[in-house]
This record gives structure tokens, sequence and C-alpha cells, in this order.
């Protein structure tokens, strides 16, 4: 007989993975639950911490906090490095994520009827995420991003609790990525560069906002997500997919990838790999899509 891993093991495991798509955009941190099963126990554990069962609940959510920790601490210096020498083809990586696990989203409506409300949904979402990055075009805002995380301003540390508030989002919408939202706005990278600690106390402290906008968005959008998906499913998932197919246009579409392909950086590494990594990506991306499919449990995508 095949013996079982131990929960707490099996979740922690869990936890790599859905660190690992904490950090890379394009990988939503609610689809990897999806495929491993543990999106309800999860985000239910998370909406319900601060109960009665608050020690309960905290257990259940330490081992894939743990093991999303441990994710994150790996890959934190070599997307730092990739992001500094290769950006452009490090996008289309994660462009290629995006488009290849979209089907995977759609699949949520596809039988459904598409009312007017559902077209709505998906247009406001996906103009107001298309337009975030070109926002930074038309204002260019990287120069001023530069010089805040520079400088170091009071207000920076409240900007970022709610950048992490937002980014939270990805973590528990399914097919969102949050750290592709940062991306898009052109704080994707200046975050990443704080795990250097050139300046220990700003990074700490600028790392600790984040930290602190993270766990309130992710307990108050767990929230939302359990309502939200529990009386408005589909007009949920459309608005889901606006938000994804504008961050499509928003990752290509900003001030930072603008400036980085009109600098001596980009060239033929970025140009002969991108397209590369692109199609990869989307072929891979869309082979965890058919093994969702394959393993569907009804109860978990309800």
């Amino acid at each position: 007989m095949k013996k079982k891993l131990p929960t707490p093991i099996k979740d922690g495991l869990i936890g790599l993975a859905f660190g690992t798509g904490m950090i890379i955009p394009g990988i939503a941190g609610g689809t990897v639950l999806l495929i491993f099963r543990a999106f309800k126990k999860v985000v239910g554990a998370v909406a319900n911490l601060f109960s009665k069962n608050f020690g309960r609940n905290f257990l259940i959510l330490l081992p894939f906090g743990v093991g999303a920790i441990l994710s994150f601490a790996a890959l934190v210096i070599p997307l730092n490095l990739a992001m500094e020498y290769c950006m452009f083809a490090i996008i289309c990586l994660f462009a290629g994520l995006v488009i290849g696990s979209l089907p995977g989203v759609t699949d949520n409506v596809k039988d459904e009827p598409r009312k007017k409300s559902y077209i709505l949904s998906f247009g406001i979402f996906f103009l107001i995420t298309a337009f975030v990055g070109v926002f930074s075009v038309i204002f260019p805002t990287i120069s001023w991003i530069n010089d805040i995380f520079r400088d170091v301003p009071t207000y920076l540390y409240f900007i970022m609790i709610g950048v992490g508030f937002f980014a939270a989002a990805g973590l528990v919408i399914p097919g969102f990525s949050g750290s592709l939202l940062l991306v898009a706005i052109c704080f994707y990278q200046p975050i990443l560069e704080l795990f250097k600690f050139k300046n220990v106390g700003a990074s700490f402290g600028l790392i600790f906002s984040f930290l602190v906008g993270a766990i309130l968005g992710f307990v108050i959008f767990s929230k939302l997500m359990n309502y939200f998906l529990a009386k408005h499913r589909v007009g949920t998932y459309y608005a889901a997919i606006g938000m994804i197919v504008g961050s499509l246009i928003s990752i290509f579409v900003n001030s930072k990838m603008f400036d980085y392909c009109k600098s001596s950086s980009f060239g033929l590494v970025d140009q002969i790999l991108g397209p590369i990594l692109f199609v990869l990506a989307i072929i891979g991306s869309y082979m965890i899509v058919r093994y969702l499919r394959t393993h569907k449990e009804p109860k978990e995508n309800a």
C-alpha cells in the first residue's frame, strides 16, 4: 500500500509552489492552490483567521507559510539578476505563462450565458489594468519611483502598504498574478532590489510595510473571494479575466520596459531568448491547465 505524506509536509511542499507563484509574475498563487486542491483550505483559513478558531486556522496555514517563505527567499536573487540583465526575455516568459494559463480561468465561465453585466465587468477591469502601464508611459513614473526608493521619504512606507495590499489579490484570485501587477506599475524590480539590503534600515522598513499591506490584503481579499464566488461567481471570473488580459498590455507597455528597450542592455540575448521563452512558457503553463482539467475537483472550484 502506498504511504501518504503527512499533511504538514504535503502542505509545506504546496507552500513551496505557492511561494513560486508569489514571486514569479504570470504564475498566480490562487491557481497554484487550485492545482493542488488546496484553494478552499487556505482561503477559508485566512478568511476566518481572526475568529474563535484562530489557533486551528493558524496551524493550517503554518506549513504553507514556511514553504512559501523558503521558495521566495531562494528565488529573490536569481530574479533580481534576470530583470537587470535580460528584462525583455523574462517579461516574454511571464507573458507566456499568463497566456498559457488563461484557458484555465476561462473554463470557469465557458458554459455560462454572456450577459451584458459580465461583459461590462470584463471591460471595466481590463481597462483599469491595461491603463496602469499606459499611464506610466503617458506620465513617466519610473524616474519618480527610482527617486523615492533612493531617497526613501516617509510617505513611501505608506505607498508600500498600499502596493502590498493590492498585490495580495494575486494570492487568492485564480489566474491573476499580483507580482505581474507589480511589473506593470514598475514596482517589481525596486522591491526585489530591497533584498540586497544596501540600506539595511530602510530596506527592512519598506519590506515590513509591504508585508503588512500584503497580509491585510490577503485576509480582506480572501473574505471578498469567499463572498463574491458564492454570490457572483461568473461576474467575478469575468472581472479576473479582464485583469489578466489587461495585465498583458501593461507588462509590455510601461515606462520601465520602454526605457530598457531603448538602452544598450536590450540586445541579441533578449531578442533571441524572448520569443523562445514566450513559446515554452505558453506550452508549459497550458500543460498545467490540462492537468488541472483532468484532475478537476468540483468542490474546489465551486
